[in-house]
């Protein structure tokens, strides 16, 4: 089966989907991170309030808000530096963190660490690489040779679930190009394409299917969750 066919099956499946533009997003880079590590394998009801259990903790205002306010800056004055984040909740041992989130999930059941320890890893790697805040997102993803490097770090944590993380990481900091083609969204597309699909091949059918909807990845993927979570 060719490529277009599958596209095509793709975006016949998306007709019965609420395809909807980004309502509220997460106003600090720290919580995104939270968000992207807790989420895999989890009840994403679970993961959004060891998110908010973090934000009370470090007083953070606001938490979440329009998205497109967040991606015009508006609350840059109020965001979380991943320097604080780490001087804070990256001092603490890994138990001691999981413990404040009150979720001590692993990111494997054989020889996974603690979320909060690859949490507290994943934002010391951005911050080498230079990503301290929301805005600098932006400015890495633009540069392909610096989104690679950074990845390649990132992958190095345990629980990189064959990229499906690190792109999540990126789409809940604003960019719209990624898929988060977990197993969700891979059970989705193998439905409407009649056959079995891995994570990559579903990434990549999913953003072109989107494309030719006239829609972004975010929104297609993002009507996919919605469905398949129920």
């Amino acid at each position: 089966m060719t490529i277009g066919r599958d596209v095509d099956l793709l975006a016949s499946a998306a007709g019965s989907l609420s395809l909807t533009p980004r309502g509220q997003r997460w106003c600090h880079l720290s919580l995104c991170v939270l968000d992207a590590v807790f989420s895999i394998n989890a009840n994403y009801s679970t993961t959004t309030r060891t998110v908010h259990a973090y934000a009370r903790s470090a007083g953070l205002e606001p938490v979440l808000a329009p998205a497109a306010d967040v991606a015009a800056g508006q609350f840059q004055a109020t965001e979380q530096n991943l320097r604080a984040f780490v001087s804070t909740a990256g001092a603490l041992d890994p138990d001691a963190f999981a413990s404040l989130l009150d979720n001590r999930q692993l990111t494997s059941t054989r020889s996974g660490i603690r979320k909060a320890a690859a949490a507290q890893r994943y934002a010391q790697i951005l911050i080498e690489h230079g990503l301290l805040t929301l805005s600098d997102v932006g400015t890495v993803l633009g540069d392909a040779g610096r989104t690679r490097k950074v990845e390649r770090a990132l992958a190095a944590v345990p629980g990189h679930g064959s990229g499906v993380r690190v792109s999540y990481l990126w789409m809940l900091a604003g960019d719209d190009e990624h898929v988060k083609a977990d197993r969700m969204v891979q059970r989705w597309v193998s439905r409407a394409l009649g056959r079995p699909v891995g994570s990559e091949e579903a990434a990549l059918l999913l953003a072109a299917a989107a494309g030719s909807l006239g829609v972004t990845p975010w929104v297609l993927d993002h009507a996919v969750w919605s469905v398949e979570r129920r």
